[in-house]
């Protein structure tokens, strides 16, 4: 990691060109942004090694940055994590380290490499839970909920599969966006309709994935988000497959 890729989160243009040169004079390559929405933009687009703040922002914007670059890792199934660091000079909270001024670049690639390597623990300690002991489908449930009647069973797999890509599709924005509450409310819709289907695997997820974007858990929530998305795709050819016994035995 002696060359870093470097985003730059800077209001003003001649701070960030000094900034930008003094990297470069060390062989570091660096992306300047004009603040947190446009470096949210440029995380899904290169990949950095840090992030390094040269303004003050405020909390929220900061916090809703974060969830983006920790997602971003989740996507790219990272084993280390981005630090963020912040000059001396600036005040922001939530950041991994600080930076001294001036800034002496050998000293910041020291810094980096230390810290990514303390920080990847958390990502590896956070994902979602295995479900995988569990069935995929229980037919004999589902079938005994539904009064053992073929047609309405037909009808309720045919809204489902329907339904589902929509919701598949939802809450790839909603993680996209961040937008964590959003993402909650979607699970929580799937989770009642799996519950529906007894597809005991997926309903776990589901539930996971529902309290995690509720406490907005950036982490688990994209784990969890992965891992629905898997549950989903082996749930359908076994619902297919009840589709034609079904159809076929009537």
């Amino acid at each position: 990691m002696n060359s870093l890729r470097v985003l730059l989160v800077e209001h003003g243009s001649e701070k960030a060109e000094a900034i930008s040169s003094t990297l470069a004079s060390a062989n570091h390559t660096v992306l300047p942004t004009t603040g947190l929405e446009e470096a949210g933009e440029a995380l899904f687009v290169e990949q950095f090694d840090a992030v390094l703040l040269a303004s003050t922002f405020p909390a929220p914007s900061l916090a809703d940055f974060t969830a983006k670059l920790r997602q971003v890792e989740q996507s790219q199934h990272s084993e280390t994590r981005i630090p963020i660091l912040a000059l001396e000079s600036v005040s922001s909270g939530g950041t991994d380290g600080s930076v001294q001024e001036p800034i002496d670049p050998i000293a910041l690639t020291e810094a980096v490499r230390n810290l990514a390597k303390a920080l990847a623990p958390k990502v590896e300690d956070k994902k979602s839970s295995s479900h995988e002991y569990l069935p995929v489908l229980e037919p004999e449930k589902f079938e005994e909920q539904v009064g053992s009647d073929p047609e309405l069973m037909v009808e309720i797999i045919d809204l489902f599969l329907g339904e589902s890509k929509k919701d598949v599709s939802a809450m790839t924005r909603s993680v996209e966006c961040a937008d964590w509450d959003s993402l909650s409310k979607i699970a929580h819709t799937i989770k009642g309709s799996l519950g529906s289907l007894h597809a005991t695997r997926a309903r776990a997820t589901a539930q996971e994935l529902e309290n995690a974007a509720r406490d907005k858990d950036s982490t688990i929530s994209v784990s969890a988000y992965h891992q629905l998305v898997k549950d989903l795709r082996a749930l359908e050819p076994e619902l297919l497959d009840l589709r034609d016994a079904v159809t076929s035995s009537t």
